[in-house]
């Protein structure tokens, strides 16, 4: 039997069960389960990078000789989540659980796969999963001689049946998206406060808590959903709802009502991946059928998220050339695109730890990250994923979107005439709203640098002689425009002009030891950035400390004004060279849309197509980007009075770099207030928009009206045409006896070792169920290498983001099933993570969470408070520290604490915690006591 050759291991809090091939079943610590393990032929895991960073990576043990279940999984059940650990992967199959778990279990739950795969093909024989087995088998998947013998299938495969290779070409398979009539426009239908409220009672099912901050909250969003009685004037509640209040379920009630009512599409927008599918999940109340819950509710993303299909027909066609890992993580991918439900690689139904066990960069590469999507021409295209979650969108009565994307949709409907405005929605709903000055700054600067230049210089001409399927614009459209004198005439001239712009590996002629010595003087854009880092190097400051601190004291950037001579004169020369490529592309355009019109009858629709998408894809990946960098250059030859006069944006010059490679050189344009165009564009749509999060107000001031209109500048309402509804949910926990606040007074948080003191003995005394929030990568690298250790001799696991080979979202779901393990982290650690429970009961933050002193942020600073920039500082710190705290008590039975290192914690930042919540300056060792007592 094939199960009998091998051995199983499981390490739980540091001890390890082994069952050996001869059929022992040992309990070891991890110095002797190295040792036995070394001697074993092979072995079965679950998630093998993990297991392995738990034997503290012996060098005389390869992993990669591991047989792992998630990879058998995978295969039996592609779209299925499985945790990393026994207990998880039983409850995902239903398999009862034994405590405590030894590593024989591994056996059972093999057995139960197996038993699955048997029933499967018994039940729905599938020429598919034979042909895949074979594939797999032929890419020396470890687990193929299990699956080829419980499928009893005999190789090679007859060729009368269905071949491995052809089995991988899933584009064949998958279903159609069919174009349908628009949608026609909603019904102005107000809601009524009883219908909203028994549409949340539905949602929270007969036993759920009565929280009246949630109900207030689903009464006062009906607002929101109102007919609109103002052209441009939406309807507009702003909604701060503290964490416990249940405000997703709060606008849920009203906006599925509104939709089913009034056949209408409602947006909920959120700020990250991670929320988008927790906000999804909390249908399944509502929609528990999935098949109906996919017809109201559909996720919707940037198309860099989604499998393109173009791209995996690219790597099966190189398929004899990858290594082995990537040809089982391709046919792996095969099978879980015959089954996925959206095509999502990156927060969907593909199991997280994909990455972790294959190659990261193999997903990027299959997404469509690269702006080179052919729409309409590409063969693929009524099965694209991408395409099919926009038609179904249309018909959805809710669409999960982020913000960025939102942005992105106004935007290109902003500048598309053929747009039926029908399909366009007027109801948003915008969650996590205090992210919303980050996300509309992000969607409305620009970047002019030698990444994005070079970056087009490659969409035009391909990657000049690499093998990939970046093709240029000359092998995208040729064979269309062929026989045209005037378009070829114009498409030479295109690509003639674009070889002025900087070469794809220009990082190769860049280092930080530029010097007139090392001059990249021979293309006009390589010498004009080259100018920038002169200036920039000659003007920025550099970090001196000893200690490692925050990243950002390496100040690599510096004002535009004043401009060196140099790089004025070579500024009219490059705004010169652009123009050279944006004239004949413009005319190129214009010429290919009268081709259109005058050739209408002749063209078929395969060249119709190609033709719409060159237009389309020219306007917003070439002429819109150079139109702006014209623009940017020719402001380099203003007077520097005039550009200080300028109120409303800011300019200024950064390298981006690590270590000694330069990552990126640039100009860097922002608007000051970002959400000022975002809210004049959207309130030509939207007749109505909810704005809510847990933090949208700083109470520092203790003045209701002054807090109000502080957070109304931060989320943009003040540039709506009326004031929105304001409403204040409160929590409902008693944070008296549920947390604490304590500031370390007797610490000096400068020195790494002090620093590492405090962490080790803080996670210690709570048994684990830590966070530790960093301000610094590189602290925060130092940190964990001192306590690694010491934390596991105690059976305490460390995991940390930024250290350990794992993504941040297997990072957490380890941190959960491990209750009494412990995670370091930074910025995306403190936002959005949901651990309700005791497997988080104590937050370490480092030192106070101060802004980057950067230019954007000095000038930022001025515009929204010139009176007292300091308060706009103070503001973000308060804001981040409420993000963190509501990170701790996530229900009404969860306790924990909450740590500052920073002893110059000043007195006005503690207004950021709830009023109720007891706060305390003591020392080191004293809180070291407190925490023991607490827990």
């Amino acid at each position: 039997m094939f199960l009998d050759k091998y051995s199983a291991l499981t390490i739980h809090q540091h001890q390890c069960s082994l069952m050996t091939s001869e059929g022992e079943l040992l309990d070891l610590s991890i110095e002797q389960a190295i040792e036995k393990i070394g001697k074993e032929p092979a072995v079965f895991v679950i998630h093998s990078p993990v297991t392995y960073r738990k034997l503290h990576t012996p060098k005389n043990i390869n992993p990669h000789g591991w047989f792992d279940l998630l990879e058998l999984a995978a295969f039996f059940y592609p779209t299925k989540s499985f945790g990393f650990t026994p207990q998880s992967m039983a409850q995902a199959l239903d398999i009862p659980c034994p405590e405590p778990v030894s590593a024989d279990f591994l056996f059972i739950i093999i057995d139960h796969l197996v038993q699955h795969l048997q029933d499967k093909q018994r039940h729905f024989p599938s020429e598919s999963l034979k042909a895949q087995s074979a594939a797999l088998f032929y890419a020396q998947w470890k687990w193929a001689p299990l699956i080829i013998d419980v499928l009893n299938i005999t190789l090679p495969i007859p060729s009368s049946q269905l071949q491995p290779n052809d089995s991988l070409k899933i584009w064949r398979k998958l279903p159609k998206w069919q174009d349908t009539p628009p949608r026609s426009p909603p019904r102005q239908q107000p809601l009524q406060r009883k219908e909203t409220l028994q549409r949340l009672s539905e949602l929270l099912g007969p036993q759920a808590e009565t929280r009246m901050g949630q109900i207030d909250f689903a009464d006062i969003s009906r607002a929101a959903f109102a007919p609109r009685n103002h052209p441009d004037c939406p309807n507009v509640v702003l909604a701060e709802a503290g964490t416990g209040t249940g405000k997703t379920f709060g606008y849920m009630a009203p906006a599925t009502l509104w939709s089913e009512q009034n056949e209408g599409t409602v947006w909920i927008n959120t700020y990250t991946k991670h929320l988008q599918r927790q906000i999804e999940e909390e249908f399944t109340r509502l929609y528990p059928d999935p098949e109906i819950r996919k017809k109201h509710v559909i996720v919707r993303k940037g198309r860099e998220n989604y499998l393109c299909l173009l791209n995996l027909e690219e790597h099966l066609n190189t398929f004899s050339q990858q290594q082995s890992r990537n040809k089982i993580a391709l046919i792996l991918l095969c099978r879980w695109a015959e089954e996925t439900n959206d095509g999502d690689l990156f927060g969907g139904d593909l199991p997280n730890w994909f990455n972790d066990l294959f190659n990261e960069r193999l997903l990027y590469q299959l997404a469509e990250r690269r702006g080179e999507c052919i729409h309409g021409a590409c063969p693929h295209y009524q099965c694209c994923f991408v395409e099919n979650s926009i038609h179904k969108a249309q018909d959805a009565n809710i669409v999960i979107a982020n913000h960025a994307l939102v942005m992105q949709h106004i935007s290109w409907h902003d500048n598309n005439d053929s747009v039926e405005q029908s399909n366009f929605p007027t109801r948003f709903i915008f969650d996590e709203a205090h992210h919303l000055l980050d996300a509309t700054d992000s969607a409305y600067s620009v970047a002019f640098s030698l990444l994005e230049t070079s970056e087009l210089r490659r969409w035009l001409l391909g990657n000049e002689g690499n093998k990939t399927r970046s093709k240029g614009l000359k092998k995208r459209i040729h064979d269309v425009i062929i026989g045209d004198n005037k378009l070829e005439r114009l498409l030479e001239s295109i690509l003639q002009a674009t070889h002025r712009l900087p070469v794809l590996n220009w990082s190769s002629h860049f280092s930080t030891e530029l010097d007139e010595h090392h001059i990249p003087d021979s293309n006009p854009t390589e010498y004009f950035f080259y100018l920038v880092y002169m200036q920039i190097t000659a003007r920025s400051q550099k970090n001196t400390s000893p200690v490692p601190v925050p990243e950002y004291y390496d100040q690599n950037e510096c004002d535009l004004f004043p401009i060196l001579p140099e790089l004025k004169q070579q500024a009219a020369i490059l705004s010169e060279c652009f123009l050279q490529i944006l004239t004949p592309l413009l005319q190129f355009i214009q010429t290919l849309e009268h081709k259109l019109k005058t050739d209408i009858d002749t063209l078929d629709k395969y060249s119709k197509d190609r033709i719409e998408t060159t237009i389309s894809s020219l306007q917003r990946r070439a002429v819109n980007p150079l139109s702006v960098w014209v623009d940017l250059l020719n402001l380099l030859d203003q007077p520097d009075q005039k550009q200080q006069e300028a109120q409303t944006h800011v300019t200024f010059l950064k390298v981006e770099k690590t270590g000694t490679r330069i990552l990126d050189i640039g100009i860097f344009h922002h608007w000051l207030d970002p959400t000022l165009p975002f809210m004049k564009t959207i309130t030509n749509y939207a007749h109505g928009m909810i704005l809510t999060s847990a933090t949208l107000r700083d109470d520092s001031q203790h003045d209701t009206e002054v807090t109000w209109q502080a957070a109304e500048k931060r989320v943009g309402t003040p540039h709506l045409p009326f004031a929105p509804i304001r409403a204040s949910l409160a929590c409902p926990f008693n944070y008296t006896e549920q947390a604490r606040v304590l500031i370390i007074n007797d610490l000096n948080s400068l020195s790494i070792n002090n620093l590492s003191h405090a962490f080790l003995n803080l996670f210690l005394a709570s048994q684990g169920g830590a966070l530790g929030l960093f301000t610094a990568i590189q602290r925060l690298k130092a940190v964990h290498q001192r306590i690694i250790q010491p934390l596991e001799e105690q059976n305490i696991s460390l995991f940390a983001q930024h250290v350990d080979p794992i993504n941040n979202n297997s990072l957490i779901e380890l941190f959960k099933s491990e209750q009494n393990s412990c995670l370091l982290g930074t910025d995306a650690m403190r936002d959005g993570i949901n651990i309700p429970g005791n497997s988080l009961r104590l937050v370490v933050f480092e030192k106070m969470p101060w802004p980057r002193p950067d230019i954007l942020h000095r000038e930022r600073r001025k515009y929204f408070y010139p009176e007292n920039p300091n308060f706009y500082d103070e503001q973000l710190v308060r804001l981040r520290l409420r993000q963190a705290f509501g990170r701790l008590i996530r229900t009404q039975s969860d306790r924990g604490i909450f740590v500052i290192l920073d002893r110059r914690t000043p007195t006005r930042m503690l207004s950021a915690f709830p009023s109720d919540v007891p706060i305390a300056r003591i020392s080191l060792q004293d809180a070291i006591a407190s925490i023991r007592e607490f827990f």
